[in-house]
């Protein structure tokens, strides 16, 4: 959640990896608590009754749902990630989440298994053909101990992208490719 007080960077690791497992991984890596500031959490995105982004917002990595489509966070703030609507270019689509179960945090290398596994087995629900067999990326965000620690961070965030992370529009729900 994007936080008064609250400073979160977001880091990048890429891996270049044979067909099978992930080809690139996002890591939200680091929050920092400023002593004595309250923790308020910012509006979302503005969205539709069916619950689809309807207009271009700044937003949080916490705030994104299945189905938002956000232009490349690169390594800047998880609290500055832009949301759009999927009629819009863009260059990821989240289609999948879930929490890691509490308890002491697993470690990172426990925390990225985790993700790769959980995403690989819904990546074939979202797109229509399973992943070893697709052109398209996946990509997620898993907590590091920093975020699990002081923001209770358990979310595990699935993205999907074209070949070379190039921009699309439209959905790739069901792309089949």
């Amino acid at each position: 959640m994007a936080q008064n007080g609250v400073s979160m960077r977001a880091g990048e690791f890429r891996e270049s990896v044979p067909s099978g497992v992930c080809r690139a991984v996002l890591s939200i890596v680091t929050l920092a608590l400023v002593t004595g500031c309250t923790l308020i959490p910012e509006p979302g995105p503005d969205r539709d009754a069916e619950g689809a982004v309807t207009a271009e917002a700044e937003t949080d990595a916490f705030s994104i749902e299945v189905g938002d489509c956000i232009s490349d966070p690169g390594v800047s703030s998880v609290t500055d990630i832009t949301v759009l609507p999927c009629d819009e270019l863009h260059d990821f689509e989240a289609f999948a989440a879930t929490e890691m179960p509490d308890g002491d945090y697993p470690g990172a290398p426990a925390a990225i298994t985790a993700a790769s596994e959980f995403c690989a087995r819904e990546f074939t629900g979202y797109v229509g053909v399973e992943y070893d067999a697709s052109v398209l990326e996946m990509l997620y965000f898993y907590p590091v101990e920093e975020s699990w620690n002081t923001a209770n961070d358990r979310e595990i965030l699935c993205f999907v992208a074209e070949p070379g992370e190039t921009p699309v529009t439209g959905s790739l729900r069901n792309a089949r490719r």
